[in-house]
């Protein structure tokens, strides 16, 4: 039987090089058909503060692909996409499309800062107290050195932004704030974080009132970073000569910024961070009060939603979270170790070194379009229930939020990562009752035992769905990325 699957195996294999040959072929030729842009719809789920203006997003306004259908208006569909278009409204410029069709745009650019803060070091012993207090010391040591671009590309390929989840042959997955609190032990309970866009003058009164700088200092930092944004460098070297002359409410606010503009707010800059975050740290005693799990995914998502657009050639959020999320749950996909000195006192991420030798991306696609429900580990910290144990808030259905920035958060379409049965789930436009405003969203999260997912089945079988549920998301989704006929796909 082994002999067979090696047989099909490399069948598999040659016929994705054929069709990564084709994609080349085609990208050199030139693309007759529509041009891929950003619709209307994902313009409004961007946001872009005014004093992200430097911020480079990488995109190509006119990169064309084949059109092959018109979507489901008239009652056809994109080939290999969904047949009912009601779901994916972005589906037209999605990457998966792109790729049905021949394109390929090859691996991001992913920004990734784990070298960076490894050069801060730990806190200074005279902060640590502070550090601790504000719920972010678990991010002190654990993001990745290295990333594995090509697995993590994989997976982008899959996000879909309209649900916020992994859309895989076997239905959707998705990094919940259970996930972020296991991963990297960041509090779920608190509340969100609201501070006004900054230009650069009032970007210069902050950094005058925080960090105890000259103004013409800060003043010339924003300019070079064209806006309201601090290289993470002049951050280090803030830290260090606030050290030095013991100013240590300085120290720790410069190091605060540092950690999160490296880690959970990274952005495509890849060597700033937003001024706007040091209003978390003003007052040092009440850094603690946020909800920095529900802060990191709602910047995760929206980054991923970004780039899972085929006109984005960059990723930015905090790639460790990412990759640590797929170690979790797909033990056989990605190339990593684990840590001999582990303990389950350590966030999970921790737990893993990364391989030398990375994914190819082709490889990972091809084992996503290939995956089995039991591939997947759909409850992956049982045994770290006993550090991190389970919050009712994790099932949470609404909007999270970071500053204007908000994410759907919908914990319904993935009920088997939390032990129930999948049912087929309400259509996320029925959450969006017009524009909530701030106040909605954080009266809601402030009364979540209101909006926590209600009537669901505990699953005695591991990934466990109605029948009918595969049939229908099939119908809504695209389970496949590589093009073949379904007699060469393998079962």
């Amino acid at each position: 039987m082994n002999f067979w699957f090696w047989v099909m195996y490399c069948f598999v294999l040659i016929r994705i090089m054929y069709v990564q040959i084709k994609m080349v072929r085609n990208v050199g030729g030139g693309i007759q058909g529509d041009r891929v842009r950003l619709t209307t719809s994902v313009k409004k789920r961007r946001h872009v503060d005014e004093d992200e203006e430097h911020v480079e997003h990488e995109v190509e306004p006119h990169v064309e692909v084949k059109d092959k259908g018109i979507f489901n208006v008239e009652g056809e569909a994109y080939p290999g996409g969904p047949v009912d278009g009601s779901l994916l409204r972005g589906y037209k410029d999605h990457v998966a499309r792109q790729l049905w069709n021949g394109v390929d745009r090859g691996e991001l650019k992913l920004v990734s800062h784990g070298r960076k803060i490894n050069k801060m070091s730990a806190p200074h012993a005279h902060i640590l107290d502070v550090v601790k207090l504000s719920g972010l010391a678990s991010l002190v040591g654990a993001s990745y050195d290295t990333i594995d671009k090509g697995l993590l590309c994989a997976f982008v390929e899959r996000w879909h932004a309209d649900t916020n989840t992994f859309h895989l042959p076997i239905g959707e997955l998705t990094i919940t704030l259970d996930d972020v609190s296991n991963l990297l032990h960041l509090p779920i309970i608190g509340q969100f974080y609201t501070y006004p866009s900054l230009d650069a003058t009032s970007a210069t009164n902050l950094l005058v009132e925080s960090l105890c700088v000259d103004r013409g200092a800060a003043a010339a930092e924003t300019r070079h970073c064209r806006g309201g944004h601090v290289r993470l460098s002049w951050l280090r070297e803030i830290y260090e000569g606030a050290c030095n002359k013991r100013q240590w409410t300085v120290a720790a606010r410069a190091y605060l910024l540092h950690l999160v503009g490296c880690t959970i707010f990274a952005d495509k800059s890849a060597t700033s961070v937003s001024v706007c975050y040091m209003g978390l740290f003003i007052d040092l005693r009440h850094t603690g009060r946020y909800s920095w799990a529900a802060a990191a995914l709602t910047h995760m998502y929206e980054q991923l939603g970004e780039a899972s657009y085929a006109n984005t050639k960059q990723l930015a959020g905090y790639a460790t979270l990412l990759q640590a999320w797929i170690y979790e749950h797909f033990p056989t996909i990605g190339n990593r170790q684990v840590r001999d000195e582990y303990v389950e006192d350590d966030p999970r991420c921790m737990r893993y070194v990364v391989g030398s030798r990375l994914s190819l991306l082709a490889s990972v696609r091809m084992q996503l379009d290939t995956i089995s429900l039991g591939a997947v580990r759909w409850r992956p910290y049982e045994d770290h229930k006993g550090v991190r144990p389970f919050e009712l808030i994790s099932l949470f259905s609404g909007y999270i939020r970071l500053r204007a920035c908000k994410q759907l958060y919908l914990p319904e379409r993935v009920l088997r990562q939390h032990g129930y049965v999948q049912i087929i789930p309400r259509h996320p436009a029925t959450m969006i009752d017009g524009d909530p405003s701030t106040t909605e969203l954080d009266q809601r999260w402030l009364h979540f035992n209101d909006y926590v997912v209600q009537d669901v089945a505990l699953a005695t079988d591991v990934g466990a769905c109605i029948p009918e549920y595969l049939e229908w998301f099939r119908s809504v989704s695209h389970p496949y990325i590589i093009q073949m006929t379904e007699g060469d796909r393998l079962r």
